[in-house]
């Protein structure tokens, strides 16, 4: 009984000795959490260029914007947000079904590590996002305001190498990861 309340006196001056105390060393281990709504702008910059036939391969993705809603338990309005994306799938002009990865960093310093599945047609595609942790959330990808007659000329042609898009985002459930 003894020496278990010396190793824990010892344990306990350790943390201390480093700056922490037990409930902060906690508390940094602590995944970050979102609960809200997000605007997005991006593109989709493919590992070889997509056509009209279907070909399953990777890409990836850079997008910026804000979020609101609880940030780590806070609400917050527009709070700055990038989202890296490394995926795959199968991908053509007419269609695609995508797995990503993704990390949104908010505030250039609370990530949250993310995996979405997505699907559409043409100019339009719906995506489910969980967290690494946990929760849930449903994106709409819009590539239309971006799709004018040299993208799609490059698309029949079999040349198209990125894509342009907007994503608005809502929570079902906090995202934790």
């Amino acid at each position: 009984m003894r020496l278990r309340a010396l190793v824990l006196a010892a344990a306990a001056a350790s943390l201390l000795a480093a700056g922490a105390t037990p409930a902060s060393a906690a508390m940094a281990k602590q995944p970050n959490s979102f609960d809200g709504t997000c605007k997005l702008s991006g593109e989709f910059v493919f590992d070889r260029p997509i056509g009209p036939l279907p070909q399953t391969m990777s890409f990836e993705d850079s997008a910026t914007g804000t979020c609101s809603g609880e940030l780590n338990g806070v609400q917050r309005d527009n709070i700055p947000v990038v989202n890296t994306v490394s995926g795959w799938g199968t991908l053509s002009c007419s269609f695609a079904d995508a797995h990503t990865s993704d990390t949104l960093t908010f505030d250039r310093r609370y990530p949250i590590h993310i995996f979405t599945d997505s699907a559409g047609a043409l100019t339009q595609f719906v995506a489910h996002s969980s967290g690494a942790v946990s929760g849930e959330s449903v994106e709409h990808v819009n590539l239309l305001p971006y799709t004018d007659q040299s993208t799609l000329e490059q698309c029949q042609a079999g040349e198209l190498r990125s894509a342009q898009y907007d994503l608005d985002a809502q929570t079902l459930s906090p995202l934790v990861g």
